[in-house]
């Protein structure tokens, strides 16, 4: 689940001790390394310092209020992923958060649905950048439809890089996904043997799985 988000690094700064707590502890299952900060001036200094990916930023911080800080961020990096969560609906605040070129605006209480439906939103994100990692040691560039094994690279066909993005995304693909990489028809038994095939020699021994109740999947 969430598999892109695994190998990226988030700071998460709110000013409850308690949220910040519990919320942390959530995060840490889906990301590799999290840190965090009670007020925006320390806030700040951990993003200067650390190598982060991804910000969740709450509005209503002692020292250096949210949007501030987020104005601060912005001149030094336009394109980093922050998350405003904050108790207020008023507009100003949310006309605000447009121009700062935020990825979700989150309205108090942080709760698990919504902790889980921004997780859902953040690594399709990922996904939809031009490369992503099937596995630690599996680099994937959609531009060029190559595939980096160690220090290999394989040219993946239309198809095969189909296939990568949603076993990425869904941890699995079903045989109804595959249905539906071929457009004009549904493949043929001995169609998807040879296309597996193919994809299996430019993959790692044994590391494509299959399971009539769940299709194919990378053992863990």
């Amino acid at each position: 689940m969430y598999n892109n988000l695994k190998d990226k690094t988030i700071l998460y700064i709110e000013d409850d001790e308690v949220v910040l707590k519990n919320i942390s502890k959530l995060l840490g299952n889906y990301f590799a390394g999290i840190h965090t900060a009670c007020d925006g001036e320390q806030g700040y200094k951990q993003f200067v310092n650390k190598d982060v990916d991804l910000l969740i930023v709450d509005i209503e911080l002692p020292k250096i209020n949210g949007i501030e800080l987020i104005k601060k961020i912005r001149k030094l990096d336009d394109n980093i992923p922050i998350v405003v969560i904050s108790a207020y609906t008023k507009t100003d605040y949310l006309l605000e958060s447009v121009e700062l070129k935020l990825d979700k605006y989150i309205v108090k209480p942080f709760t698990s649905k919504k902790l889980h439906k921004l997780l859902q939103k953040l690594d399709e994100s990922f996904l939809g950048g031009n490369s992503f990692k099937l596995i630690e040691d599996i680099q994937i560039d959609k531009e060029f439809s190559t595939m980096k094994v160690g220090g290999e690279t394989f040219t993946l066909t239309n198809k095969e890089l189909e296939f990568l993005e949603t076993l990425s995304l869904k941890g699995n693909v079903t045989y109804d996904d595959i249905d539906i990489l071929w457009v004009d028809h549904p493949p043929s038994p001995d169609a998807i043997r040879s296309f597996i095939k193919s994809l299996r020699k430019k993959l790692p021994k044994d590391l494509l799985k299959n399971r009539q109740s769940l299709g194919y999947f990378i053992e863990k």
